[in-house]
């Protein structure tokens, strides 16, 4: 285990306490072990150390976007950087979203990506991988107002219109949640494969759909994750480390997980339920 300095090249507020902060660093070998969905662990000396999906990152110009939404200490510290100051980051860690045989297999069936909030943010680098695989590919952006919302020129740069925005309260796009929009398009469109990140009611909700239709799926999952070596197994959920085997799982693994979408752990190890 190494930690890697990172320099602050760029901030951006995206949406109400939502920000992305540019990195630059010199390794590359750091950069070429990320993938879609992996995490790494982000090291502020004296404050905190916390988990954080990249939202771009790019091997040529040795740089790494951090996208997060203001939670804590850590993230507000985080948010509160100057251009030209220095984090230090581990990792990466835990797998990643992979390009599935039905996908390949699929032929003109539609390939869905749905994001929740913050859970937008990890799914870029995903969205940019599955371009490369000469897919049909439509996004889903859920949003509880139009406040928190962001993103949208980044996807329509990469998409066009192949993506929809949904509100909560209907303030900005289409009324609704992810669940919903989803459920519309698998009643409309020929769906072979659906990959998400969000809250994890949502991903729950969204999974027993899914489930439902017969549609292969690739969640990530959000657990409290101290270590990130997978020894201390504070992010175990029904006997799998999130740091280990997550937090990306198939809907094979999802389907036998009794604690998804029902219990979650807090600081202190303690097994709580979700709401």
């Amino acid at each position: 285990m190494y930690y890697v300095r990172c320099s602050l090249k760029s901030k951006r507020e995206e949406a109400k306490d939502i920000f992305s902060c540019t990195f630059s660093l010199n390794d590359i070998k750091f950069l070429q072990r990320l993938m879609p969905g992996r995490f790494v662990m982000v090291w502020l000396p004296g404050i905190d150390e916390f988990p954080l999906s990249p939202s771009d990152y790019n091997v040529s110009n040795s740089t790494l976007r951090l996208t997060f939404k203001v939670r804590g200490l850590g993230t507000r510290s985080l948010s509160s950087l100057s251009v030209g100051s220095s984090i230090f980051i581990r990792g990466p860690y835990g797998n990643g979203f992979r390009v599935s045989k039905h996908i390949l297999q699929g032929g003109s069936k539609l390939v869905l990506v749905a994001g929740g909030g913050i859970g937008l943010a990890p799914l870029i680098p995903l969205i940019k991988d599955l371009l490369q695989q000469d897919v049909k590919l439509h996004v889903v952006c859920g949003f509880r107002s139009s406040n928190e919302v962001f993103f949208i020129n980044e996807i329509t740069n990469l998409l066009g219109d192949s993506h929809t925005v949904s509100t909560d309260d209907g303030s900005l796009g289409v009324k609704g949640t992810v669940v919903d929009v989803v459920q519309n398009l698998l009643n409309k469109r020929k769906v072979s494969y659906v990959y998400a990140c969000g809250p994890e009611m949502m991903l729950y909700k969204l999974h027993r759909v899914l489930l439902d239709k017969g549609v292969p799926h690739q969640m990530s999952v959000e657990r409290y994750v101290k270590c990130a070596l997978g020894i201390c197994g504070a992010c175990v959920i029904d006997g799998l480390r999130l740091c280990k085997e997550g937090p990306v799982f198939n809907d094979v693994h999802l389907k036998g997980l009794k604690e998804f979408g029902r219990y979650k752990r807090s600081a202190s190890g303690v097994r709580e339920p979700l709401l």
